[in-house]
């Protein structure tokens, strides 16, 4: 981001810009923290923290660690004895309290500041106490001896300008400012006489101060700076619309997802805005960054250029934004996932072009169904980026005539995309990250094709194309993009799968692409064992696990379907599994796990995605016998239509498979393949038996006896979980007794899941009308809450938290099977 791209305002421009941040300063969700001219920031604050991390500790922190210098020493004693991190911040001793923090005032002088922060005294009292005690051998009453002083006037506030601080002495400097004066040669010759506090302070006299040249000094009080605090940032001296954007971005920053900005360089970035005359942030070229990454640091060029890029909303209309070839996004309160606010249109060289790319994507964004990705909008820039680029080369003038373009260039354009489909060619425009070049593609030529289609004839629609001149027949020469083939990912090969489950490429995975051990395994076998997506594992917030009716549950944010605080029935090994990842959580800071790519790519096995395991959980499902609509909702689809390409699947599953897919699984067998394999209920025949030959991605020996009818699904209790999951099931094994590692939704209860261990057979307590909602619904029991009046809360689609305590969410698409005033009478009395 950069401030090329703020328009050139006339002098009024500043005080419209202060008028709006001063409004939103003023407005009540603006944190008053921020609002005073010196930000005091209490400690162990949630975004800029100062203090040191250990308990108890006032100390502020070392460079951009988290332990004063004190704890830091200790900490690594500790740490080359072989200590946990956690450990020692809960056991670390005190050193004592914190220095040049904030200044502190006399106890019995208030207009004085405080010289010893243990004691809280003056230099006046201090030097009288140290005297009193010495003559009396140290046996003197602190407490005693405070009540017996008088105090003293003050000398009033330090005389420089920015300083908030008390005057030390009758030089009406504070300590730190004195002694950076006389640091700094004294300017103007300010002295005061010999022994001034005996001769003028103790008779309550005013002490007279001498200057050589007292112009110099109110000079260099004006123009000195503020005293570095750990704890507050000084903003006087500034410009007024200055002070304002730095209130604002410090705010702003607490608001968004953030690293860590210290305060000292925000402090840093104040004192250099005050030296150089800085009037807003938006005036800092190329130079400025330059001198101030010399005088502060890189991170506060950082800072300049985030905080000009969240101002460009409010300083720049739409209107302006067009003129200039971008766009904002939030100008039109929007925020594409995974896209900055700023969109460029720069690189189209054609005024007209631009225009009309600029006008689409701002209705786009204006409109009720705007899409919450980028890509429509990558899309339409790469296409008017290939269209321009062509145009500037091949087109007369350039292309910036609109009224000299035939339908005869738009041959030409369409003649240059498809050898370069064809030949896998260089795109004309279009960069990826430097040093790669992007190819034409099907996919990529088909993109093109459509959205410079819709561009035009939109404008042709609209009446705009006949304003510019351009001519109907160049529009209708852009042909259809054709027909998009799209084809779904299969699931992991039985092989594939054996390979990403075997417990030495696990235990490669964790040792070798994990060392710092942040969780890379156990995402993986969540994804395997669940058929979460990847995304919506790696997200998992820290409270994501509890139990409901004594099962281990979920809860997770299904972000692509619109689907939050959903509730998964997960195995109770893998709620161990992320149990114990919670617990290192905890004592290390949180980090951004990696897809296992390169992991993958030593096992020598091909190309695959972690995204597969969901397919290969989905097709298990299938070949199990489950419904789509158990699919659909197992995996979080908003419709069936998003699972129908699982039927085809389900179709193959029916065909039989190498001999070696229905093999018992071997001893020491990776949890996650066994897990995945019994999370599946049994593959079943046409004829009700178990189909052996059916395969799976985690094949395991399936029963032989038939399945039980749907209205004898929750009679029989399944075992507690042991470690006899680890074995092949038996031939004689019942299939009414499902695994322990069954995975299932309690909103979604299959025929595969039976109640609690806790819970007493029972009966279903209503008719079913279809077999396959009675493959979806659990029947009220003992240790089932009934859900009726739950249900119909759920109809008027009002935002649902989970709480502790409480069911989790229910399915809000289920259809009514009851009148919405009845009121049935409870079958069973719930876990909360």
């Amino acid at each position: 981001m950069t401030t090329a791209l703020l328009p050139q305002q006339d002098p009024r421009a500043g005080r419209y810009r202060l008028e709006i941040l001063t409004a939103l300063i003023s407005t009540p969700s603006f944190d008053p923290l921020f609002r005073p001219d010196v930000v005091k920031i209490p400690p162990n604050h949630a975004v800029y923290r100062w203090n040191c991390l250990c308990a108890d500790c006032e100390r502020s922190t070392m460079g951009h660690g988290d332990l004063c210098s004190s704890h830091e020493m200790l900490w690594r004693e500790h740490r080359d004895l072989g200590g946990e991190r956690a450990e020692f911040l809960r056991t670390a001793p005190p050193v004592g309290p914190g220095e040049w923090i904030e200044q502190r005032s006399c106890q019995i002088c208030p207009g004085r500041p405080a010289r010893h922060h243990t004691m809280a005294l003056c230099r006046y009292h201090e030097f009288r106490w140290y005297n009193q005690r010495g003559r009396r051998g140290g046996d003197l009453d602190f407490d005693a001896w405070l009540v017996d002083q008088q105090s003293h006037p003050g000398f009033g506030d330090c005389q420089v300008q920015v300083c908030p601080e008390l005057a030390d002495s009758p030089l009406e400097l504070c300590f730190c400012h004195e002694r950076r004066y006389r640091r700094q040669g004294r300017p103007g010759g300010a002295t005061l006489p010999s022994q001034w506090g005996t001769r003028f302070g103790r008779r309550g006299l005013v002490t007279p101060v001498s200057y050589e040249d007292e112009l110099s000094f109110r000079r260099w009080c004006a123009s000195a700076g503020a005293v570095l605090r750990p704890a507050q940032v000084n903003l006087r001296g500034l410009h007024p619309l200055l002070r304002a954007e730095i209130k604002w971005g410090m705010f702003t920053y607490t608001q968004k997802a953030h690293g860590r900005w210290e305060l000292v360089t925000w402090q840093g970035l104040a004192n250099f805005a005050r030296e150089h005359g800085l009037r807003s942030l938006a005036d800092a070229g190329p130079e400025e960054e330059r001198l101030l990454q010399k005088a502060v640091s890189r991170e506060a060029v950082h800072i300049v250029r985030a905080v000009t890029g969240w101002l460009q909303p409010l300083y720049v209309t739409p209107a302006e934004t067009r003129e200039l070839g971008y766009i904002l996004t939030e100008s039109f309160g929007r925020k594409l996932t995974g896209r900055s606010v700023h969109m460029d249109l720069t690189g189209v060289s054609q005024r007209w072009l631009r225009d009309l790319i600029w006008d689409h994507l701002v209705a786009i964004l204006r409109s009720p169904s705007c899409p919450r990705s980028g890509s429509t909008f990558d899309d339409m820039r790469r296409a008017g980026l290939e269209l321009s680029t062509f145009l500037e080369l091949h087109a007369p003038s350039g292309g910036h005539d609109p009224r000299a373009l035939t339908a005869d260039h738009m041959h030409q354009f369409v003649a240059d995309q498809r050898p370069r489909e064809r030949d896998g060619l260089v795109s004309l425009a279009a960069r990826g990250r430097p040093g790669k070049q992007l190819i034409v593609t099907d996919s990529t030529r088909q993109r093109v094709f459509h959205r410079t289609r819709r561009l035009l004839r939109g404008a042709l629609e609209s009446g705009e194309a006949e304003r510019l001149g351009l001519d109907r027949a160049f529009i209708a020469a852009m042909p259809a993009p054709g027909r998009t083939v799209r084809r779904s990912r299969s699931p992991f090969a039985d092989g594939v799968a054996r390979a990403l489950a075997d417990e030495t490429n696990l235990r490669g995975l964790s040792e070798t692409y994990d060392p710092f051990d942040r969780g890379l395994r156990d995402a993986w076998e969540t994804i395997i064992v669940t058929g979460r997506r990847c995304g919506e594992v790696l997200q998992l917030r820290l409270d994501c696990l509890g139990r409901y009716g004594g099962l281990p549950m979920l809860w997770h944010d299904q972000t692509k379907v619109g689907n939050y605080d959903q509730a998964l029935r997960i195995p109770e090994r893998v709620h161990q599994l992320l149990e114990a990842r919670q617990r290192k959580t905890l004592a290390l800071f949180e980090a951004r796990n990696n897809r296992p790519q390169l992991w993958i790519d030593d096992l020598d096995i091909g190309r695959w995605v972690p995204h597969q395991a969901r397919h290969s959980l989905a097709t298990s499902l299938l070949r199990a016998g489950a419904s789509l609509t158990h699919v659909r909702r197992y995996l979080g689809h908003v419709s069936e239509r998003m699972a129908e390409h699982y039927i085809h699947l389900r179709r193959a599953g029916s065909a039989p498979s190498s001999p070696s897919s229905t093999a018992a699984p071997a001893p020491g067998t990776s949890t996650a393949t066994t897990a995945t394999s019994s999370s599946s209920p049994a593959p079943t025949s046409p004829t009700g038996g178990a189909n052996a030959n059916s395969g799976g991605c985690w094949p395991r020996v399936p029963p032989t006896t038939p399945p039980p009818t749907t209205s004898t699904a929750t009679s029989s209790p399944p075992p507690a979980p042991s470690t006899a999951w680890r074995r092949p099931w038996p031939a004689s094994a019942s299939s009414t007794t499902p695994s322990p590692w069954t995975c299932a939704n309690p909103r979604t209860t299959s025929t595969a899941c039976g109640p609690p261990p806790s819970a007493p057979p029972t009966s279903p307590t209503r008719a079913t009308t279809s077999e396959a909602s009675t493959a979806i619904r659990a029947q009220p029991t003992a240790t089932t809450p009934n859900r009726t009046s739950h249900e119909n809360r759920c109809r008027s689609r009002t935002p649902h938290r989970r709480c502790h305590g409480r069911p989790p969410p229910q399915d809000r698409d289920r259809p009514p099977t009851r009148p919405r005033g009845h009121r049935p009478a409870p079958t069973g009395e719930g876990p909360g």
